[in-house]
């Protein structure tokens, strides 16, 4: 799993670690998700609803209505490579999220495999910082669901003509 201790590392790991204690126990902010390929687990996403106006990630925010975080693993290496990660994510945010006004991601600036996907799904860069729990710089993106949820809408009218 070099693919993910490479990006999941340090206080950020025990972080989701502890979270995921947490979300085991009922007590957690955060929900932890399995993406499957028929039996096969092959994503693991981690959302939380930003709690507006007080929660510091209320600045990056620019839509009235709720937000959340998003983070995101292909933890099967079969499963990397094949153009299907923009996919996945735009179908997870589509069929769990879609009445979130928008989504807040934050990859190490560094990861320029994850930042290509983001984009490929409609995120965009809104800036630069370094997060409690890295030395390393991040960015921090944002998508617009209502764009996405009208660009999957066009794209499947498509499919069935």
């Amino acid at each position: 799993m070099q693919n993910v201790s490479k990006w999941f590392y340090g206080q950020g790991l025990k972080n989701t670690l502890e979270h995921l204690d947490e979300f085991l126990q009922g007590s957690s902010l955060s929900q932890y998700w399995l993406g499957y390929d028929k039996d096969n687990p092959i994503a693991f996403f981690i959302t939380s609803f930003i709690r507006k106006p007080d929660d510091d990630l209320t600045r990056w925010c620019i839509e009235e209505g709720d937000a959340i975080t998003l983070d995101m693993l292909i933890g099967n290496t079969d499963y990397l490579g094949k153009g299907l990660s923009h996919i996945l994510i735009q179908e997870f945010l589509a069929s769990q999220f879609p009445l979130v006004a928008e989504v807040l991601i934050d990859p190490e600036a560094t990861n320029l495999r994850a930042i290509h996907i983001y984009q490929k799904v409609g995120f965009t860069i809104l800036g630069e910082f370094i997060p409690s729990h890295s030395p390393n710089p991040h960015y921090m993106m944002r998508l617009n669901m209502r764009e996405l949820m009208t660009s999957l809408k066009l794209m499947h009218k498509e499919e069935q003509q």
